[in-house]
């Protein structure tokens, strides 16, 4: 079992899975990195139906821009998890937030051609230009 929370703790979740994830996604699309205010986001894609909110319900808030939602924490503002309105079955974990070790099997780089510039991918992961499936 995973857990997760916030910055402040208020928003606090689990999620029914172990650490040894099978992918670790990286987005380096200009919303993304809006999003995370850094080179990329970091997330672990996971099924919605093992994501369990354990407080915080009412601390969290959510954007929504063309189908994907954007879950946040309204006190702190830490970005927990995003969801899509064509794909509710899954949820893209921010792995920033997980409170447990990740041992990911692959890790994969995704709109890689507009990566911010002063970003160099260095990891040996998998790279793509666009999105994958």
């Amino acid at each position: 079992m995973l857990t997760g929370s916030c910055l402040c703790s208020a928003v606090q979740y689990q999620v029914a899975m172990n650490d040894h994830v099978d992918k670790m996604v990286f987005c380096h699309c200009q919303r993304c990195r809006k999003w995370s205010g850094s080179a990329f986001n970091s997330a672990i894609p996971i099924n919605s139906d093992a994501f369990t909110l354990l407080s915080g319900q009412d601390k969290l808030k959510i954007f929504s821009v063309n189908g994907v939602n954007r879950f946040f924490c309204s006190q702190c503002g830490s970005n927990l998890f995003t969801s899509r309105d064509s794909m509710p079955q899954f949820y893209r974990l921010r792995a920033g937030t997980l409170n447990s070790a990740l041992y990911p099997k692959q890790k994969i780089h995704i709109y890689t051609q507009s990566k911010a510039n002063w970003d160099s991918i260095c990891d040996g992961g998998l790279q793509f230009d666009e999105n994958i499936t």
